[in-house]
């Protein structure tokens, strides 16, 4: 599988994390979610909406995507700093400080791709449902398939599952429905984005086969991503505010639970807009402006209590205790040198021994929740 870079991972992150323009989803507010409550009840409190004016008279819809994002390793770091003249003694040949960058991770060991792939799959034909039990009319994923501009779009899509590779080992594995592609602009990465843009040119992009299908089936699109992951971690950063002041302290915090979030995308028909192509090619181009796109997303995490997972194991290696003592020496040999600061590492890494029976219910319940909330909310402001 091909790795992406960390700005991509973190770009991709952050989309979910920030679920769009609909608000950062967030554990601050003390609020838990009741997978016994309605879903109508809890939808204001979990789900935010952004251009949700364009929701009017969708009523016919056909789901075009739907994947599910699952965290395997998290990290987070934080560093300590020196503030304002900090090291401001190169003059007589001394350091005033060596600093430190704590380094956690967590990875999930347990849980196979197979199983993976059987949440994916339960879940995408369960937003169907909650789809259809919120009042819309859902057209059957089978006439979707056997669209002809359906199965260009598969084509030029990646395999799933897609994985997802940044610094610090963070690692994700995007999964689409059995014997789907991953389709979505934001998984397809920087290569396949420059050949949606010479697509574009000749209305064979996604979005305009998208568009052109939904024109041809009469219905109005649907594009789902949630995300699943198992732990939250969160450092305090690595500088000092505009680097006035000391930051002598590093700290990593960190919560293992199961948690998901993601967005609902609707695509409404009667925002579609189709010109000619150009003088040489008469087909109609289609598309639909990004904010005529009602999105409904989660502000907030929709948690598990349930112990999903066996134990937590320390399994920090050798090679990461010399690499901290490597970092360490050379900050002592730096500061005989006269350089004005040095960074030494403190790497801490743990296991999460999955349960994966506890692991596949809860994560069905749980994207569940977010789709009954996300769906309700949706058809609300129709």
């Amino acid at each position: 599988m091909k790795n992406l870079s960390s700005k991509k991972i973190n770009k991709a992150s952050s989309l979910f994390f920030c679920a769009f323009m609909a608000g950062c989803a967030s554990t601050d507010m003390a609020v838990t979610y009741d997978a016994n409550g309605s879903a109508v009840s809890q939808a204001d409190t979990f789900i935010g909406s952004d251009s949700e004016k364009h929701m009017k008279d969708v009523k016919k819809v056909g789901l075009l995507s739907c994947n599910v994002m699952f965290g395997m390793t998290t990290s987070a770091s934080a560093s300590t700093s020196g503030g304002f003249r900090a090291g401001n003694t190169r003059a007589i040949g001394t350091v005033s400080r060596s600093d430190v960058k704590v380094s956690v991770t967590y990875t999930a060991q347990g849980i196979e791709e197979r199983d993976l792939q059987r949440i994916a799959d339960r879940a995408c034909d369960d937003a169907e449902k909650q789809l259809s039990n919120a009042g819309f009319q859902l057209v059957s994923h089978d006439i979707i398939k056997a669209n002809s501009h359906y199965k260009n779009i598969q084509a030029g899509g990646r395999a799933s599952p897609f994985e997802y590779k940044g610094d610090g080992g963070t690692r994700y594995l995007v999964l689409a429905r059995s014997g789907e592609a991953v389709t979505d602009s934001r998984y397809i990465g920087a290569s396949k984005g420059l050949a949606q843009s010479f697509k574009s040119v000749s209305g064979e992009s996604t979005a305009q086969l998208e568009a052109q299908m939904m024109k041809e089936l009469n219905i109005s699109g649907v594009n789902i991503n949630l995300l699943v992951d198992f732990a939250e971690l969160q450092g305090d950063g690595h500088k000092s505010w505009a680097g006035l002041s000391n930051k002598d302290n590093a700290k990593v915090s960190s919560k293992v639970e199961l948690a998901v979030t993601g967005d609902l995308r609707f695509q409404p028909a009667g925002n579609i807009k189709c010109a000619r192509a150009s003088l040489m090619n008469p087909a109609d181009v289609c598309s639909i402006l990004p904010h005529h796109q009602p999105v409904f997303a989660a502000k907030q995490t929709i948690a598990s209590p349930a112990k999903f997972y066996s134990s937590i194991d320390n399994v920090t290696t050798t090679s990461d205790k010399v690499t901290s003592g490597v970092t360490k020496a050379l900050g002592m040999l730096s500061a005989l040198g006269g350089v004005s600061s040095s960074v030494a590492r403190d790497i801490t890494r743990y296991q999460v021994n999955v349960l994966p029976d506890v692991y596949q219910a809860e994560a069905f319940t749980l994207s569940s929740g977010f789709m009954g909330m996300a769906a309700a909310k949706a058809a609300e402001v129709r």
